[in-house]
């Protein structure tokens, strides 16, 4: 599936969720411009592969590890199901075992996107659990830190130390992503899934792809919580 089908599909399937109501969940309409406010913290996992780097098999060309994150997001309007704002986002990954052995490359990234939610109303309730989907496309940049990377002390130590010394770089590319969350009271649980894809800036580094999924918790503040106001005639 190319990446114009895979925006295309999440698209399409948050428009349909929006459009989905059910009788058994009666949210009230928020009032306002700013409508939700969105903290929360990530885990997860990450792996980049990288076109480009001198050195191989020793993480600058890949490597898998895990990786953190905190994120905010600001959602917009009064519609009960479907909202679009901003999410900006601020990612840590530092090779495997967050490069406590050496590591090929850590990336420090941010991310700032275009963010569509929608209510998944079916299987909702107004006063309980209230299940979200939500999909971003945006900007992201960062800078990646070359290290020695992950090996041996063998022949190629000295041109993995050559390495780590020239391929520092900034990267600035694009993000997609997709998450599902379940908010109840003032908390939120999910799960996001992103793809990036970045260029080096003035490095050998040329195109670096990282796919990651995570684990989220954090807190929430909707203005739909609020009582319903009566309807003047």
């Amino acid at each position: 599936m190319t990446h114009t089908q895979t925006t295309a599909l999440l698209l399409g399937f948050l428009t349909f969720s929006a459009s989905t109501a059910h009788a058994d969940y009666h949210g009230d309409r928020p009032e306002g411009t700013l409508t939700a406010v969105e903290l929360s913290v990530g885990l997860g996992v990450m792996g980049h592969v990288s076109t480009g780097a001198p050195v191989t098999g020793y993480g600058h060309d890949s490597e898998p590890g895990p990786v953190a994150d905190g994120t905010l997001r600001l959602l917009f309007g009064n519609n009960r199901y479907f909202r679009h704002g901003l999410t900006a986002r601020g990612a840590f990954f530092g090779g495997r075992a967050f490069g406590r052995q050496g590591y090929g490359y850590r990336f420090g990234l941010g991310d700032l996107a275009y963010t569509v939610r929608t209510l998944l109303p079916c299987i909702s309730q107004r006063d309980g659990a209230r299940f979200y989907a939500s999909a971003s496309l945006g900007l992201t940049g960062g800078w990646a830190d070359a290290g020695v990377g992950r090996g041996p002390n063998n022949a190629d130590y000295i041109a993995r130390s050559t390495a780590a010394d020239e391929l520092d770089h900034a990267v600035l590319g694009w993000v997609l992503g997709g998450s599902a969350e379940v908010h109840y009271g003032k908390m939120l649980f999910g799960i996001t899934l992103d793809l990036r894809r970045v260029w080096g800036i003035d490095s050998p580094v040329s195109d670096t792809w990282l796919r990651s999924a995570s684990l989220r918790f954090g807190f929430r503040f909707d203005a739909s919580d609020r009582p319903a106001q009566p309807e003047l005639l």
